[in-house]
């Protein structure tokens, strides 16, 4: 497995993730609108001189772009995906978080059913194929009920994942929201050929990323990851209030897990 951290694209702590181990940079998707083409070129040229690969993006949507209830504007959406789509590339991206909790969040009194065929047809219709297009993965991120009203559960990204059917939409697993929504680590074994990215941080220790002592069992999450058939990339994404150092310790002691 490889470990890397969700860190922000502008942060200048990214350029020093390899100091503190980490393999690659997991950063923001939603950033890059933002951003010219021109200042993704140089940030990505600044990154690349760092050592620091970025394979992975988040937060694939912001809050204010609707993808459910009848406000959704699908040209705005998919107008968004082919400038920002243009953008990662230049970074190197393959795979694409889809968790986005406020863009998919289904407005009070909208038909969860409707809700629920309007993001299966934007997998579908919409990302899917220009994923593909760009050999890039886009993964489902389930997100716990505090965040977001649909698609709580990996069971539930599973389920839609198969019914877009596309090589381009996987299943992301996120320790902390699992864990939160109660799901049985054992069942992360059902998701063989599905599985295209994991966050880990604790349930416990109010999202603080994985210490040694913080009374979580990592080893039993890698050990199902792996009878899952996953050996990709592992994302630290929680509270890390001690900066590189506590970055640095986490990914040591997860290391020492393997």
């Amino acid at each position: 497995m490889r470990f890397g951290c969700c860190i922000s694209l502008l942060d200048d702590t990214v350029l020093r993730l390899p100091q503190a181990g980490a393999d690659y940079a997991e950063t923001g998707f939603s950033t890059l609108r933002d951003l010219s083409l021109a200042q993704c070129r140089e940030r990505a040229q600044a990154l690349e001189e760092a050592g620091v690969p970025v394979p992975v993006m988040n937060l694939l949507f912001p809050g204010d772009l609707a993808l459910t209830g009848s406000r959704v504007d699908l040209p705005a959406v998919e107008d968004y995906l082919d400038q920002g789509l243009e953008k990662a590339a230049l970074f190197g991206v393959k795979k694409l978080v889809f968790g986005s909790g406020g863009a998919r969040r289904v407005p009070q009194g909208f038909p969860k059913e409707a809700a629920w065929e309007q993001l299966l047809a934007l997998c579908r219709e919409v990302i899917a194929p220009r994923m593909e297009r760009q050999g890039m993965v886009c993964c489902i991120e389930p997100l716990n009920q505090g965040e977001c009203n649909i698609l709580n559960t990996c069971a539930e990204g599973f389920r839609l994942a198969q019914a877009v059917d596309r090589p381009g939409v996987r299943l992301l697993v996120d320790l902390y929201h699992f864990d939160l929504e109660g799901e049985p680590r054992p069942s992360l074994e059902q998701y063989w050929g599905y599985l295209c990215h994991a966050h880990i941080a604790s349930a416990k220790n109010g999202r603080l990323i994985p210490l040694p002592g913080d009374g979580e069992d990592y080893r039993e999450f890698f050990r199902h990851l792996a009878a899952a058939g996953y050996q990709g990339e592992v994302s630290l994404e929680g509270n890390m209030p001690g900066g590189l150092e506590q970055i640095k310790a986490s990914l040591a002691y997860l290391r020492s897990l393997l």
